[in-house]
C-alpha cells in the first residue's frame, strides 16, 4: 500500500493511484501543518495557531475538542495506522536524492501502512514514507540543484529543477485555510519562482534562448515579475536578433521603477549593458558574426514512436560532402504529428547545424502574411543582415547570408510549395524540412516522407508514457481497445490519454466507451 500527499496544488491523497478525499477544510489545515513539520512533533497550541490563528477570539468554543476531532478523522483515512514501522529493503539508501525519487514503495512492506499520526507529548507528529510528500521532494530538489550548481554541474542542476517544477499542479495548498497554510503558500511560491528562474538561466547559458523565450515572456507579463525574469527576457530577445524589443523591455521597466522612485534591478541593468555593449548588428562582428538564431519551438518531452520515420528524416537531413541537401517534405493528414516529428528531429540535429535553426509557421496563427517576402525579411534579420527593398534582392541576400554557414530551416504547415522555393537553402552546409497537408505546387528534387496513423506498438507506447506502465498493464485489453477506438490517430490518442491521466479514478475501459461515443456520435 502506497500513500502519496499532493500539496503543490489542492491538498490530495492518493493510495495506490486512487484519490482519497482529504476531508473538510480545517481538517486539511491540520494535516497540512503536520506534513510541513516533516515528522517533527507539534504541540496542541501550535496546531491551534496553525488552523485558527493566535487570537483565541477566533477559535471555536471548544478548540481542543475540535482539534481532537480532526486528528481522529485524519487517522481514519486509508493508509494511516496507529503505528508506523517501515520495513527497509536491503537496497534502500537514505540521503537527499532518495527523498526525491518517485518510487520508494520497494523500501516498505506492501501490507504495512505508510503514514501514522502519533501522539507526541502534548501534541502530535505525522510519520510518512520518505518521498511521499511532494513539497518535501520539491524542496529537496531545489537544495540538490543548488549544490550541483556550486559543484559546476549545470546539467545535473537543470534535471533536478525540471523534475521538481514538474510536481506543481497549481498554487500550493490551494483552498486550505489557516495562517500557517498561507505562510507555506507564500514560501513555496517564492521558492518555485526562484527555481524557475534558475532553470531558465541554465537554459539561457546553454544557448536555448529561442526555446525558452515564450516561457520567459509569459512570466514577464506578471506586473510583479522580478528583475531576473526581465533580465532574462532582455537577453533572450537580443540573442534572437530582436534588439529593439530587448531595449524596449528595459525602458518600460526603468519607467515603472522611476514612477516608484527606484532604480531598475541590478541584474536588469547588467543585461541592458550587455546589449548596449554589443555591436549594433551583432551578426556582423565577423564575416558572419556570432548570431546563431534558434527559432525552433520546444521539443515535445514525451515524444513516442515514429522510429522508422525519425531515422529516415535524420538520414535525409544529416550533412555530408559538398552536395546540396535535398529538402524533405513531411506530409500527412491533420493531427498525424508532422510538426512534432520535424521539430523533434531538428532539435536532435542542432549540433550538426551550429549556425542556427530558422523556423516559420506559414499558415497557422503565427503566420507572417505576404509570403515569401515577410518570411525572407524575418530570416535575413535573424541572420544579422540588412534587408533589401524588393523580393528578388531579398532572395539573393538570404542565400548570400547562408553561404558558408550550416543552418537548418523548418517551414511548417505549408500549403503552396511554389511559394516557399525562395526560402529553401541552396548552400551545401544547410538543410530544409517542409511540413504540410493538401500540398499544391512543386518543390524540385525534394524527398517525400508520408506520415499516417501510429502502429499498434507506438500507440500503446504513448499510453504507457502518459498513463504509466502499471495502469496500462492493469487493463491490457482495454488499452488495446482504446488505441483502436482512437483509430491510432496521434492527436486524438494524445488528447484522450491526457484526459485519462488527469482522472486517475477513471478506468481505461470507461474511456473506451466515451471515445467510441465521440467518434461515432
Amino acid at each position: 500500500m502506497t500513500v502519496r500527499f499532493q500539496t503543490l496544488g489542492p491538498l490530495r491523497l492518493r493510495q495506490d493511484g486512487t484519490e482519497i478525499p482529504a476531508g473538510r477544510p480545517q481538517q486539511q489545515a491540520v494535516l497540512a501543518a503536520l506534513l510541513a513539520a516533516r515528522g517533527r512533533p507539534l504541540t496542541t497550541t501550535q496546531l491551534l495557531h496553525a488552523v485558527w490563528g493566535e487570537d483565541d477570539e477566533h477559535w471555536p468554543s471548544h478548540p481542543k475538542r475540535a482539534l481532537a476531532t480532526h486528528i481522529y478523522r485524519i487517522r481514519q483515512l486509508p493508509g494511516f495506522s496507529a503505528d508506523f514501522t517501515p520495513h527497509l529493503s536491503p537496497d534502500f539508501t537514505p540521503g537527499l536524492s532518495s527523498g526525491f525519487s518517485s518510487g520508494f514503495s520497494s523500501g516498505f512492506s506492501p501490507g504495512g501502512a505508510c503514514a501514522a499520526l502519533l501522539q507526541a507529548g502534548e501534541g502530535y507528529r505525522l510519520s510518512v514514507e520518505a518521498g511521499a510528500v511532494d513539497m518535501h521532494r520539491f524542496d529537496d530538489a531545489v537544495q540538490a540543484a543548488a549544490a550541483a550548481r556550486r559543484k559546476g554541474d549545470p546539467d545535473g542542476a537543470h534535471a533536478l529543477l525540471t523534475q521538481g517544477l514538474a510536481l506543481w499542479k497549481g498554487p500550493a495548498l490551494d483552498g486550505v485555510p489557516g495562517p500557517l497554510a498561507e505562510r507555506i503558500r507564500q514560501r513555496l511560491a517564492a521558492s518555485r519562482t526562484a527555481a524557475l528562474e534558475a532553470r531558465l538561466s541554465i537554459d539561457m547559458a546553454r544557448g536555448r534562448h529561442a526555446e525558452v523565450l515564450p516561457e520567459i515572456a509569459a512570466l514577464a507579463e506578471d506586473p510583479d515579475a522580478s528583475g531576473q525574469v526581465l533580465a532574462l527576457l532582455v537577453l533572450a530577445l537580443f540573442r534572437s536578433g530582436r534588439r529593439d524589443e530587448a531595449c524596449s523591455v528595459f525602458e518600460r521597466a526603468r519607467d515603472r521603477a522611476e514612477e516608484l522612485g527606484l532604480d531598475p534591478a541590478p541584474e536588469l541593468e547588467r543585461a541592458h549593458r550587455d546589449v548596449l555593449g554589443s555591436p549594433a548588428a551583432p551578426a556582423r562582428s565577423g564575416p558572419h558574426g556570432p548570431v546563431r538564431p534558434c527559432h525552433l519551438p520546444p521539443d515535445i518531452g514525451d515524444f513516442t514512436g515514429r522510429t522508422t520515420e525519425t531515422a529516415l528524416l535524420q538520414e535525409a537531413l544529416t550533412p555530408g560532402g559538398t552536395a546540396v541537401r535535398r529538402p524533405v517534405v513531411v506530409h500527412g493528414a491533420a493531427g498525424t504529428g508532422k510538426t512534432t516529428l520535424a521539430v523533434h528531429v531538428a532539435h536532435q540535429l542542432r549540433d550538426l547545424y551550429p549556425d542556427g535553426q530558422l523556423y516559420a509557421a506559414l499558415t497557422g496563427s503565427d503566420a507572417l502574411p505576404g509570403l515569401p517576402g515577410r518570411v525572407l525579411a524575418a530570416f535575413i534579420r535573424a541572420l544579422g543582415e540588412d534587408v533589401p527593398g524588393d523580393e528578388a534582392a531579398m532572395t539573393a541576400a538570404y542565400q548570400a547570408a547562408l553561404d558558408g554557414r550550416r543552418v537548418m530551416v523548418v517551414l511548417d504547415d505549408v500549403r503552396d510549395l511554389d511559394a516557399v522555393r525562395p526560402l529553401i537553402p541552396r548552400q551545401p552546409g544547410c538543410a530544409a524540412v517542409v511540413t504540410g497537408r493538401a500540398l499544391t505546387g512543386l518543390l524540385p528534387d525534394a524527398q517525400w516522407l508520408a506520415l499516417g496513423t501510429f502502429s499498434p506498438e507506438d500507440a500503446l507506447g504513448l499510453l504507457v508514457r502518459t498513463l504509466g506502465a502499471s495502469r496500462v498493464e492493469a487493463e491490457p485489453d482495454a488499452a488495446r481497445a482504446l488505441v483502436e477506438a482512437c483509430r491510432r490517430h496521434p492527436a486524438l490518442l494524445r488528447a484522450t490519454a491526457a484526459r485519462l491521466a488527469a482522472r486517475p479514478h477513471w478506468s481505461v475501459a470507461s474511456m473506451v466507451d466515451r471515445v467510441t461515443g465521440w467518434v461515432t456520435g
